[in-house]
């Protein structure tokens, strides 16, 4: 988290996204009582997000500023993975970065960002004995309060009127209860017919994201893709949703099940209402999907285990106390390894932390050629890639021993030559 992001990119280009004729107005120098916090997802992969977000704002009349290289991760992730002195840490700059601007008020796109500002926040911050006196809110809540106002409406346009579907998303709307301010913005727009999904509000089911598809991509898009067929059923032919997370998972999902239907958030929907053109986001979401599917697929006792197969002789190589040697010698003793072969369960556990640090110039080569990256992830990978097996291994190294066992003593006695790692 050097640069307090989850998409591996870099803080200088968190800002890249923000339109250029609204920076005088609402950008890093503008002092205001709201800042516009736009996450990491809409800053470096689903850049219409926060386009999308302050067209709007600023059409509505809405005095804000944008924190820009200050804004880090909101923490959810860090938070979730119990690793509580980062949140903390991350969770002290945001607060210091919003005072700062001169702000009390922190408006969302991202519902994650959302629930961390409105309830993890102010719960933390109490523990910590830091004055919290921020309010957060989701800006369609405040766009909701400009249609009640008669201060927003979106034109109305020629020809037929075009059937969408909304997506409650498990942190906006469970965590949060904010169901009716993005049906509102739905609703004020006279070119649209909105029809329900079967279930919505509380009864909404789950995109499928995130934990889902970290652990199980194809059960994942099984569920996104139920999710997509009763948007379907109901007649939408636009999927409306405001989570970056579940608008790149039912991408994903619609992808994969090559289902008729547009992934959309609701911010470019009502953007693009008053003309504005936004980036497409698919291309980002593709190329990322491309990177996290092939990791994870890696990051499995199979998919490592196949790993370190393409390495057996720089494992070999790299064990420490002359071990090497002596395996090599024993591979070329009948019935040998098979006498050692109770004792790998034990032996590897111990020596997989000496090694790595000898064997990880290789792994990071082959991991080069098996995940297709962007140039700015790959030159990081040498840092993050040692932290990523300090983290992983103590947990997986039980599933792994097994799968490389008798792989490595046929590799010993010379019955397989070196393989290639497929994900």
């Amino acid at each position: 988290m050097r640069h307090s992001l989850i998409w591996a990119g870099y803080r200088k280009n968190r800002a890249d996204w923000f339109p250029k004729d609204l920076l005088k107005k609402h950008g890093p120098e503008h002092k205001s009582k709201n800042v516009y916090f736009a996450g990491c997802t809409a800053s470096y992969v689903e850049n219409d997000i926060g386009i999308g977000t302050v067209r709007i704002l600023d059409k509505a009349g809405v005095d804000f500023t944008f924190l820009g290289e200050k804004e880090s991760c909101c923490a959810t992730p860090m938070l979730v993975a119990g690793k509580w002195e980062l949140f903390e840490q991350t969770m002290r700059k945001n607060i210091k970065a919003v005072k700062d601007a001169g702000a009390d008020t922190v408006i969302c796109s991202c519902p994650a960002c959302d629930m961390m500002w409105r309830h993890a926040y102010p719960e933390w911050a109490e523990k910590l004995g830091i004055k919290y006196d921020i309010t957060a809110k989701h800006y369609s809540e405040i766009i909701s309060e400009k249609i009640a106002e008669g201060k927003f409406k979106i034109p109305k346009k020629a020809g037929k009127k075009e059937t969408v579907s909304f997506h409650d998303s498990c942190h906006i709307g469970r965590v949060s209860g904010i169901y009716e301010p993005p049906r509102d913005l739905i609703r004020a727009n006279p070119n649209v017919e909105f029809v329900e999904m079967t279930h919505h509000h509380k009864e909404a089911h789950c995109c499928g994201s995130v934990l889902t598809l970290i652990k199980d991509p194809p059960v994942a898009a099984e569920i996104g893709k139920t999710r997509i067929d009763e948007a379907t059923e109901a007649g939408a032919k636009k999927i409306l949703a405001l989570c970056p997370c579940c608008e790149f998972q039912l991408r994903v999902s619609a992808d994969k099940k090559k289902a008729d239907v547009e992934i959309m958030d609701l911010s470019r929907f009502v953007a693009e209402a008053f003309g504005y053109e936004l980036p497409d986001p698919h291309p980002e979401v593709k190329a990322q999907w491309a990177v996290f599917e092939a990791m994870i697929a890696l990051m499995t006792p199979k998919g490592f285990a196949a790993l370190m197969e393409t390495m057996f002789p720089e494992l070999i190589d790299a064990m420490p106390f002359k071990m090497g040697t002596m395996m090599r010698g024993f591979g070329k003793i009948p019935g040998a390894l098979n006498l050692m072969k109770p004792m790998f369960p034990v032996l590897f556990p111990r020596l997989l932390p000496m090694m790595m640090p000898k064997v990880m110039p290789a792994m990071l080569e082959r991991v080069k050629k098996l995940v297709p990256m962007p140039n700015y992830m790959a030159e990081q990978m040498p840092g993050l890639m040692p932290k990523v097996m300090d983290n992983l291994m103590p947990h997986m190294i039980s599933d792994v021993v097994p799968l490389i066992t008798q792989p490595m003593i046929n590799y010993l006695r010379g019955k397989n030559g070196k393989k290639t790692a497929t994900v």
